[in-house]
């Protein structure tokens, strides 16, 4: 499908098959094919502790526990993973994420999949997702060790994320970052929820952006998604034209190479698409058995960490689909859209409703007029090189 973008440079084509700009309708109509080696997974993530020593407000896990009884992941459950995966074939998992609850409570068992899982598997990159209060010898010596990249929860100034998350927790983890930097260690970003509990108190968005940009960390902020739906802000999203402004922004950002900076995930899709040639032929990719495996804590195989438990969903492939929903499935920016399937299953999306209706999409406008504005740059080659070049220490997970 072309999309036409006419500017006063001239008249450029968008191909949506694979995401080339051209001033000639004879652009190529190739498809980017989806390439799959057996065995490689893209994504191996593994429900380590089914436990968490915190009660977050509008936590979508039950508190860690995703609606069953708190537990660590033993290592005979572990061993059956190791062995899954082991004899399975597959040589290489670009992305092992250790995940919870809070993974850093079952350590040892952390420690214990990194390095069974290495003696045959060659893994490309070790994350996990911790509130940050856990900071013990072993834990030190494991990030020391393994690097593994941390997404450490805050959600602002000690007022709101205490209110959210329990006193004293805000100490806590500024002390676990304080020691990421004592050590220079680089490996790690900041993932802030954005809650109604903000705006109670006074904190809009900006305030929070602000706050992170003067701490100098990597960090994103996003909106709650919870079952606690008085906590919920989806009808806060922030105006079609102050998306624009930080769509302009954040293509800033990546020209000057403000790579702490929270871009927009506008920005983010579009030029992943169009620089990496990564086609989103699902609205969540990741719910592909081919190329992600998730393991809950009972090493059963979930389709994703927001259905381990009892949050388990018959649902899953109805909505992962584009094709069933018809302005989706004959949308020119189609490939480029990602979308949480969770959320639409949980009423979270606005985009897709809990009951499969199709509500509203702004992407269309939005993409677009990135892409207006990326033919803007591409007038001065000097910047349009640096956004192109630069991009690539903007992405988050490769």
């Amino acid at each position: 499908m072309l999309k036409e973008f006419i500017t006063e440079y001239n008249t450029y084509y968008f191909n949506s098959n694979n995401f080339t700009l051209s001033t000639s309708l004879d652009n190529s109509n190739n498809d980017i094919g989806k390439e799959h080696d057996n065995n490689i997974l893209r994504k191996v993530v593994i429900n380590i502790s089914n436990s968490c020593n915190l009660s977050c407000a509008y936590c979508y896990a039950d508190g860690g526990n995703y609606g069953m009884t708190s537990q660590l992941m033993d290592i005979t459950t572990a061993d059956k993973i190791i062995e899954q995966l082991s004899t399975s074939g597959v040589r290489c998992i670009k992305r092992l994420i250790l995940f919870g609850g809070e993974p850093f409570l079952n350590i040892d068992l952390f420690v214990y999949l990194i390095e069974e899982l290495s003696k045959n598997i060659e893994l490309n990159k070790i994350e996990t997702v911790t509130n940050g209060t856990v900071l013990n010898k072993k834990v030190k010596e494991t990030i020391e060790r393994y690097h593994p990249f941390l997404t450490i929860s805050l959600d602002g100034p000690q007022l709101i994320h205490d209110r959210l998350r329990g006193k004293g927790s805000h100490r806590r983890t500024l002390k676990f970052i304080e020691y990421l930097k004592e050590i220079n260690y680089e490996n790690f970003e900041i993932a802030s929820t954005y809650t109604r509990m903000h705006q109670k108190y006074g904190f809009q968005k900006e305030d929070i952006y602000d706050y992170f940009t003067q701490m100098d960390v990597r960090f994103n902020i996003n909106n709650v998604f919870s079952k606690n739906k008085i906590l919920a802000v989806k009808e806060m999203e922030m105006s079609e034209e102050k998306r624009k402004l930080f769509i302009n922004q954040s293509l800033e950002d990546i020209i000057n190479n403000n790579d702490k900076n929270y871009i927009s995930p506008i920005v983010y899709d579009v030029l992943l698409s169009m620089i990496f040639k990564s086609k989103a032929e699902s609205f969540c990719d990741d719910i592909d058995p081919e190329t992600t495996i998730t393991f809950d804590v009972d090493g059963t195989v979930k389709s994703c960490f927001r259905f381990w438990g009892t949050h388990n969903s018959d649902k899953v492939s109805h909505f992962n689909n584009k094709d069933n929903f018809t302005k989706c499935k004959d949308c020119w920016c189609k490939g480029m859209c990602v979308e949480c399937v969770a959320n639409m299953i949980d009423g979270y999306s606005p985009i897709i409703s809990e009951e499969g209706q199709f509500i509203d999409c702004r992407k269309q406008i939005l993409m677009e007029y990135c892409i207006y504005k990326i033919i803007e740059l591409s007038q001065d080659k000097e910047r349009l090189s640096k956004l192109v070049n630069n991009f690539e220490r903007f992405i988050r997970y490769a």
